[in-house]
């Protein structure tokens, strides 16, 4: 009688710590979970949005009267960029030396173009010494090697936003494909724009 009772009592328990259902639906909501992608859609907003960041630079550079070389440090620092990729997700899928590497792509594409831009506009200003002003002057200076850093920093962070959501649809070769034609699209209309604003 006792053993029948004690077998009884234990039963339920061990059944319930037996059960496999709630760890097995557990592993298949985890699973699904960790294979979830996100909805497959054109960011065509980042895209915009780089597109007009560049289209600055083109206008920029197109206003001034600069050497024609400058123009190969614009697209050679535009390709850098595209071809690094240098978003978290892109980054999270290279080992650490050629993530390494291509970070610093980026970094030298950055500064192409930042040495085009400071190249270009430091053609602002007058010929008349007697007319220069000091604080001005530095004013200046200040404003424009602000603008020629920030511009194409922020060209690089979009830019690389802009390919880690693409990397959801593309792979790495369509990615940079569609973010340089991107940014040398800006880059043209922004030169038109700038010779139009010059006539």
């Amino acid at each position: 009688m006792g053993v029948c009772l004690h077998v009884g009592a234990v039963s339920p328990v061990s059944g319930m710590a037996s059960s496999p259902r709630p760890r097995r639906k557990l592993k298949i909501w985890r699973h699904a979970r960790s294979r979830a992608v996100p909805a497959g859609c054109i960011p065509w907003g980042w895209l915009c949005l780089t597109g007009i960041l560049y289209a600055t630079v083109g206008t920029l550079v197109s206003s001034f009267p600069v050497p024609y070389w400058v123009w190969y440090l614009v697209i050679g620092g535009v390709l850098a960029q595209a071809l690094a990729l240098a978003g978290p997700q892109a980054l999270g899928r290279c080992r650490w030396w050629r993530a390494n590497a291509l970070v610093l792509l980026t970094i030298l594409g950055t500064a192409a173009i930042a040495m085009a831009l400071g190249l270009a506009m430091g053609f602002v200003g007058t010929d008349n010494l007697d007319a220069i002003e000091v604080k001005a002057t530095a004013f200046e200076v200040i404003r424009v090697s602000l603008v020629a850093l920030m511009i194409p920093a922020l060209g690089a962070i979009i830019g690389a936003e802009t390919g880690d959501r693409l990397l959801g649809l593309l792979n790495r070769w369509q990615t940079s494909a569609v973010l340089a034609a991107t940014c040398v699209f800006g880059i043209g209309l922004g030169s038109l724009i700038g010779l139009l604003l010059v006539e």
